[in-house]
């Protein structure tokens, strides 16, 4: 029989990436360190073309992070094919603007991040966020000029002609600029992020200044953002430039839907845990509901660190942090792979093809193009190819390497000089006057120059030793299909290594691995070539830029549309309230834990025995006809049974739910069928931890093991447990079918999709016409219980309409209107930012306007799934006294 409650449409609409749309009310703010154009002030000329109005561009452009830039129109661009470009432009490939005495012009580099999110102007409203760069005085130079210099009228005429060509709101950064981004950005998280750990002793004091410097970019950024959000917009934040913004936008719109992108590398939680702000940078991170990184590996990493160093749980999705789930994710991105396409079907490119042909004819090609950096591995790529040169000699005077270094910020002296002298030596080794193994280049060339290149080579070889993702191997690809399809080598630490399958991959630090793949790929079959390469250039022509782009939008809504269940503030509870509501009621449910609900937390667990005043208060609810009342505890059934055995028609549950004793009936082992062999394994390391943990100790129950640490040093407890759960994390819950509970000061080990809450679902199935239900608890594994009623209290108010003592909803906003000029502080920090979409839990809760009031016990700022709050046990052993007044 078909199950009349599930369609395709509700089955889709569970699927981030089912090819449907996503539903946006607002608009798509992206935000990045930098907007998609420079702005440059034009010398000596008056107003030439009338204000806000496009012109033609003559200039050269760039493609994915090739790194090239403005190059005089004569050979200089053009060192390897020796071919000018000049005269022989046709048309413009990239925008150019004027207003007064300034011009306007798309910026060259990250063109994969830029591409994908113009993307998304096709199906959605969107606003782009950014820093103005460095503001430049003359096109053909390098000299910049201070945002200072820059008038207030000038501004207002920069920001609207930027809005007007693209919705673009610039920030005029002051003197923070430096220190936020030379400073610390490329001195500090730049290198961390790319295993660079700092070799030098400084007072701390340089480093102290760039911090203030990039907190405070970090809120300047935030407050843009809050002055432009509008109710229904999401948020997207991109890089390491930013890592403050979403906890800052955090605080001041509860509700707003954001996302992170990473686009560096993440290290692993040794490297990260050397960073002196790392609580600061992963509590930021974290204001966010999403945060993508390029590779599986990177996603592991954050929530390794999330989980050493702030002592968050891990879940399926992401972290819970202060009892919020984060969803972590993986998005490699893509380039343009039509605007690549079409730089390569330039006419300048296929001139400058012909003319390397004819300077190397007769020997194969092999192009590295690499920025001026350590995690580039241009070293190891050289010492590679000179031990290819040595165990290869039939190749000598038949292969030649190309090898372009772009200059990049930072001073490295050093490394350029080690390149040159290794460069000097092996071409003085293995050359002669007539042949020259290694041309090395080091500087800016011509887009033009940059495709002729990629297209002309035999093989591609790309050793970094460290690499977010590293786009130019897709390039290649672009550029073989219609010459000759040669092999691409590629680094297996680079981000795009787990994509690229078909490449090639090596350890860049084998050199004799590198060398031997250099051999293959120069022998590799004609039948060969053309498999891998058709298989790599499938993938680079279905996982674009857009595609990318698509994806990480659709899964920021998919994740964002579960807000209402997802913790919140409680209100404090109402006696009042509470007891009009349980006296009008003809059926009741309750449902208590024991430990910290119906008892205080004690030091030794065996000490939390019940009071006299709870128990005569449970007996008398427990007596009531139209009460169904149970205890659902993390106890034991030996501790339930002598405990509270004595109170009649009281249902018990031990251990989480693995255990259920209905009333009058004996224990039934819900996890009879479960393999429990994990437990050997995680015993071996809970007492790795008791005996390197003094006052801790370990409790074993039939389906759980726990592991306790509250007599133990506060600090070193509390550090031991997150080596602890970490180390569980990575050796037993990635492999087997458990997961680990954080209680307070314990740390639970147990089957998976065994919790309180499905108990909680059973019991409501049998008595599923109840209009009335407590559920009172104190920790995080109440929460299922909140979670799963509170999603079932859910599904009957949206269907009938009404929300009486329900977790609060927020009514949903409408769509944003467009605005011709910038909008400015139009906030609304409580509404919410994304249309409630999900489909309806199962039909679970039968009565048509049943009344729920689940209780938690905690402080005032306690992150639940509850919807109602107490600050002590004595409070809910007093509610039961009230209740068991009631006739």
């Amino acid at each position: 029989m078909v199950n009349e409650h599930l369609t395709p449409e509700k089955v889709a609409s569970y699927l981030p990436f089912s090819g449907l749309q996503p539903d946006i009310p607002g608009r798509i703010i992206n935000v990045t360190h930098q907007i998609p154009y420079n702005i440059i002030r034009k010398k000596n000329t008056s107003l030439d073309y009338p204000p806000l109005v496009a012109t033609p561009n003559n200039d050269d452009d760039n493609n994915n992070g090739t790194g090239t830039k403005d190059v005089n129109d004569d050979e200089s661009g053009a060192p390897i094919s020796k071919v000018s470009r000049r005269h022989h432009r046709q048309h413009t490939l990239r925008a150019k603007f004027h207003v007064n005495d300034w011009t306007v012009v798309q910026r060259r580099g990250h063109t994969a991040l830029y591409s994908g999110l113009q993307s998304l102007n096709k199906d959605y409203e969107t606003i782009h966020i950014g820093w103005t760069g460095p503001i430049k005085d003359d096109m053909r130079t390098n000299k910049k000029s201070s945002t200072e210099a820059v008038s207030a009228t000038d501004k207002l005429a920069l920001r609207q002609l930027l809005w007007d060509t693209g919705k673009i709101v610039p920030i005029f950064l002051e003197s923070q600029s430096r220190g936020h981004y030379e400073g610390y950005c490329k001195e500090v998280l730049w290198p961390l992020f790319h295993y660079v750990v700092w070799s030098t002793a400084t007072d701390g004091r340089a480093e102290k200044r760039n911090w203030a410097d990039y907190k405070a970019v970090n809120q300047q950024f935030a407050q843009t953002i809050i002055d432009h959000y509008r109710p229904g917009d999401i948020i997207w934040i991109h890089d390491y430039h930013l890592l403050l913004v979403p906890e800052m936008v955090r605080k001041a719109i509860p509700d707003a839907t954001i996302g992170v992108f990473f686009h560096a590398t993440f290290p692993s939680s040794e490297i990260f845990r050397c960073l002196t702000t790392r609580n600061e940078i992963l509590q930021g991170i974290l204001g966010a509901n999403l945060i993508g990184f390029q590779t599986f590996a990177y996603t592991r990493h954050f929530i390794s660190s999330s989980t050493r160093v702030l002592g968050c749980e891990s879940t399926l999705t992401g972290v819970n942090f202060n009892g919020e789930v984060v969803s972590a994710g993986t998005f490699p991105i893509g380039i343009d792979v039509e605007r690549v396409y079409t730089y390569c079907k330039q006419p300048q490119v296929q001139p400058k093809i012909s003319s390397i042909r004819e300077m190397y004819q007769n020997r194969r090609i092999i192009i590295g193009r690499d920025k001026l950096d350590a995690t580039k591995g241009i070293i190891q790529k050289l010492h590679a190819f000179e031990k290819f040169l040595h165990d290869y000699p039939e190749w000598r005077n038949k292969v030649v390497l190309i090898q372009v270094t772009t200059p990049t910020h930072g001073d490295h002296g050093k490394l350029e000089s080690k390149i040159s002298e290794t460069v000097s030596h092996i071409n003085g080794m293995y050359g002669s006057l007539e042949f020259t193994p290694i041309h090395y280049f080091h500087q800016d060339i011509d887009r033009d120059e940059y495709y002729a290149l990629l297209s002309v080579a035999d093989v591609g070889l790309i050793t970094s030793v460290r690499d977010g993702m590293n786009t130019t191997s897709f390039e290649y690809i672009i550029c073989q299909h219609e010459t000759s399809q040669g092999p691409l080598i590629l680094s297996e630490f680079t981000g795009t290594a787990g994509s690229l399958s078909a490449a090639l991959l090596v350890n860049p630090w084998d050199y004799a691995g590198v060398a031997k793949a250099i051999n293959d790929a120069l022998v590799m079959s004609p039948e060969e070539k053309q498999t891998r390469h058709e298989q790599l250039y499938k993938h680079v022509t279905s996982h674009t830029a857009a595609f990318w782009a698509h994806s990480f939008v659709t899964q920021l809504v998919s994740t964002s549309e579960k807000q209402s269940l997802q913790p919140q503030s409680a209100q404090e509870l109402n006696l009042q309230e509470t007891s009009g509501a349980y006296n009008r009621a003809q059926k009741r449910l309750l449902l208590f834990d024991y430990d910290g609900t119906l008892a205080p937390i004690v030091s030794v667990p065996s000490d939390a025995k019940p009071s006299t005043a709870m128990l005569e208060a449970l007996q008398k609810l427990c007596n009531d006809p139209k009460n169904q009342v149970w205890v659902i505890s993390g106890r034991d059934q030996e501790t339930l049974d002598n405990w509270l055995g004595d109170v009649k028609n009281l249902g018990l549950s031990a251990e989480h739910g693995c255990y259920i004793k209905q009333t009058g009936d004996s224990w039934e082992n819900i996890v009879e069928q479960v393999d429990m062999s994990w437990k050997e394994e995680v015993s071996k390391i809970f007492n790795y931890y008791t005996e390197r943990t003094q006052g801790s100790f370990i409790e074993y129950k039939k389906s759980s093991i726990t592991w306790h640490y509250r007599l133990a040093d506060v600090e070193y407890g509390k550090f031991q447990a997150k080596e602890c759960q970490n180390h569980l994390e990575n050796n037993i819950v990635s492999k087997l079918p458990v997961e680990i509970l954080v209680g307070k000061k314990n740390l639970e080990v147990r089957p998976i999709d065994i919790n309180k809450g499905v108990v909680a679902k059973r019991i409501l199935k049998d008595v599923s016409d109840v209009d009335f239900v407590i559920c009172a608890g104190d920790d995080k594994t109440d929460e299922d219980m909140f979670r799963f009623l509170s999603a079932a209290h859910l599904s009957i108010t949206m269907t009938s309409g009404t929300s009486v003592c329900s977790p609060p909803l927020t009514p949903l906003p409408s769509a944003s209107s467009s605005s011709s000029l910038p909008p400015s502080n139009n906030k609304s920090p409580l509404s919410p930012s994304v249309v409630m979409t999900s489909p309806p839990l199962p039909d679970t809760w039968k009565h048509p306007n049943p009344e729920l009031f689940c209780i938690t016990v905690g402080p005032d700022n306690k992150k639940t799934m509850a919807n109602r709050r107490v600050k002590t046990s004595h409070e809910i052993v007093e509610l039961l006294k009230l209740l068991s007044t009631i006739v």
